[in-house]
This record gives C-alpha cells, structure tokens and sequence, in this order.
C-alpha cells in the first residue's frame, strides 16, 4: 500500500481539507492537519476533499 501525499484527495467523507484564500483572491485546497501559512486565511472547512473542491471551484478558482 502506498502512503498518500497530504495534498492527494481521499474518498472519505471525513473533515480531511481546509480552503484557504490569500488578499489576491487567490484560493488553494489544503490538509486540515497542517498549519495555514501565513497570508492565507481559512474561508471553508473544515470539510471532505470533495466538498472543498466544490466550494473553490464555486469561487471561481
């Protein structure tokens, strides 16, 4: 079994993924265990993988 990458989407529908979004209006998927780096801010989750990719791809991005 390979291990996954904190960025790769899973299947779950557990709270896996944050959104975030930076002062330029740019948006990024991002795990949930990891710290938000500095200049981005938490706008969804958080939430499943699935359910993060709707909301940012709804935003536009």
């Amino acid at each position: 079994m390979t291990p996954t990458a904190p960025f790769d989407p899973t299947e779950s529908a557990a709270a896996t993924h944050l959104v975030l979004a930076d002062g330029h209006g740019n948006r990024s998927l991002w795990p949930g265990h990891i710290a938000v780096p500095a200049g981005w801010l938490t706008v969804h989750g958080p939430a499943s993988y699935a359910a993060c990719l709707a909301h940012a791809e709804a935003a536009g991005n």
